[in-house]
């Protein structure tokens, strides 16, 4: 708040305000009992509609995984994310809305936050095609990475949970509910996402921005003022990159075989998975701009910054 009680904006906010605002970004995050249990529900949903998982309402062997969901089943029956069939569960319409948000934030993911991942801070760019992105630079005699990974750092300056971005790329990496056994994994509760939590908190943060001790004719330039600048670069890339691709035909296309061998091919790779699932992000990029831009998908756990 202001001194006159109004609530300042981030370009009004002291130096001293902005490193209190930059340590509030930075602190280690945990897992709450309603994530686990959110990607409990998340997991089962996926391997349902995703994988043609079936789940007969008794299970034939009762030492079987399916047999073991048991407890959780009927919570997600009693929660009317799952419906009971005739001989199986079904999913439910507030299953399926589940699904929509989760493939919903996957392809926000892939479109508007994949870019994130390989941040060139020192030449304020981002991994293009041919670039190494394990490329290494030295730096006073040291060698460090060329490419920084800003994605769990952009998600919070936004007031996201950055949990649930992590989470679903481990589901797209196959590394959450692939085992044989993946069913007993989810009595494990907090421990079966521990990895998920020590990516967030092991992640670049925005004061980690700052200790780079960058300046400007005006002095020392925050953590915060290069995260903001580097979204707002992010989608202009993004943008421009995805009206590249619209302009130029997929190369196992009828219409790209009849052009010119000269032509650059630009690979074409469909999302791992929901690819069944329709996302529009053309729609998005004007509203990206902003800096804090919370997409719709992911207001149910925007928590947004204030002062």
């Amino acid at each position: 708040m202001s001194d006159n009680g109004s609530v300042k904006t981030f370009d009004q906010l002291s130096w001293e305000e902005l490193m209190e605002f930059e340590a509030k970004l930075s602190e280690p995050q945990s897992l709450s009992d309603e994530d686990i249990l959110r990607f409990n529900y998340r997991t089962i949903l996926y391997k349902m509609d995703q994988h043609g998982y079936t789940i007969p309402l008794i299970a034939q062997d009762p030492n079987s995984g399916q047999s073991f969901l048991s407890a959780i089943l009927t919570e997600m029956s009693g929660e009317d994310y799952l419906v009971i069939g005739k001989e199986r569960y079904e999913i439910s319409k507030k299953g399926r809305a589940e699904l929509e948000t989760m493939a919903e934030q996957y392809h926000s993911l892939v479109e508007h936050f994949d870019i994130f991942a390989h941040v060139d801070i020192d030449n304020s760019g981002f991994l293009e095609p041919g670039d190494n992105p394990k490329e290494q630079v030295l730096i006073g005699g040291q060698s460090f990475d060329r490419f920084i990974d800003l994605r769990v750092a952009v998600m919070r300056f936004k007031g996201i949970s950055p949990f649930d971005m992590v989470f679903l790329n481990l589901l797209r990496e196959g590394r959450i509910g692939a085992n044989d056994n993946w069913e007993f994994d989810l009595a494990l509760g907090k421990e079966l996402y521990s990895e998920v939590e020590q990516i967030v908190n092991s992640a670049y943060t925005v004061k980690d921005l700052t200790a780079l001790e960058k300046t400007n004719a005006n002095g020392a330039i925050p953590g915060s003022d290069i995260l903001k600048d580097v979204i707002v670069a992010g989608n202009q890339i993004n943008q421009e990159r995805k009206l590249a691709q619209q302009a130029t035909p997929r190369h196992d296309t009828p219409e790209y075989a009849q052009r010119s061998n000269s032509i650059e091919v630009t690979h074409y790779r469909e999302p791992e998975i929901f690819v069944d699932y329709r996302y529009e992000p053309g729609g998005y990029y004007v509203d990206y701009v902003d800096p804090f831009y919370v997409e719709p998908c992911w207001r149910h756990y925007h928590r947004p910054w204030h002062w």
